[in-house]
């Protein structure tokens, strides 16, 4: 993407924050994972490094677990910058009993804006331990309370759940939130 994915923006606004301003109304606290700490001092958020690096989203699990020991984490990728309040609040409203509160949007689950319980970020370590790298070799083994998209928007809810991982995703950001802006007259 030619610099780090979350502070690609959209709209001029980096995806970081993006993320941080839909999670705040809905959260006590925001933790932000990243080996790049001093990226991201403008948001103000308290930072937790990875404790084995370069292991992505497993890895993250593991830094976070590690930090809030016996507390459930919704889990959210800085990659998603149309969420909405609403549908946060939706999965957060369910018990993740052991596992993981998963929502599924357009057939596909989210695990990247899902929300664990501890049981379940405590199995990101053993999941490093064996070298796995997919998140969803974890998630497969857990528990799973699926939040349906009719749940999280309807058929809105792709565009809420729309994730940005390309230049190409993010130019189509930019159309999909230029199409939603009032038009000037």
């Amino acid at each position: 993407m030619g610099r780090e994915k979350p502070l690609q923006t959209v709209g001029g606004v980096p995806l970081v924050e993006r993320v941080a301003t839909a999670l705040r109304p809905c959260v006590e606290e925001i933790l932000l994972v990243t080996n790049r700490p001093d990226l991201y001092e403008f948001l103000g958020l308290p930072v937790v490094e990875d404790v084995v690096a370069g292991r992505g989203p497993l890895g993250g699990l593991h830094a976070a677990h590690r930090k809030l020991g016996e507390t459930r984490a919704f889990v959210v990728a800085c990659d998603y910058p149309f969420l909405e309040e609403g549908a946060l609040r939706r999965i957060l409203s369910e018990d993740p009993v052991g596992g993981v509160v998963l929502p599924h949007i357009d057939g596909h689950p989210h695990p990247l804006c899902a929300l664990y319980a501890p049981e379940a970020l405590a199995g990101a370590k053993d999941a490093l331990d064996r070298g796995e790298l997919m998140l969803m070799s974890l998630v497969g083994r857990l528990p799973q309370t699926i939040v349906p998209q009719s749940e999280l928007g309807g058929p809105d809810a792709s565009r809420i759940f729309f994730n940005a991982n390309t230049p190409a995703d993010i130019a189509r950001a930019e159309e999909i939130l230029a199409a939603s802006e009032p038009r000037q007259r």
